[in-house]
């Protein structure tokens, strides 16, 4: 099991930034261009074990990362609000 558990932590994220933002709530296209320029910018937490997910989630209880999670959701959410790549 190699996976990047980063993603996990942005998808879990995003429903609760978005849910006021309804063009972007329904658009799939949208949502994974948000995630996509959120998880480049954010270090990979790749895990291989039930150990790495334990550390991992130990990593998930310091504000500080879940404050760079959210910041850099926010980020992207407002770069494609601005260039959406579909007609408004």
């Amino acid at each position: 099991m190699l996976k990047n558990h980063m993603e996990t932590l942005v998808d879990s994220h995003l429903p609760v930034l978005i849910k006021d933002r309804s063009h972007i709530r329904v658009c799939e296209k949208c949502q994974n261009d948000i995630k996509a320029m959120a998880l480049n910018h954010l270090k990979p937490q790749y895990i291989m074990s039930d150990r790495g997910l334990i550390f991992t989630k130990m990593k998930e209880l310091d504000h500080q990362f879940q404050s760079d999670i959210i910041q850099e959701l926010v980020r992207a959410i407002q770069i494609v609000e601005a260039h959406p790549r579909h007609e408004p």
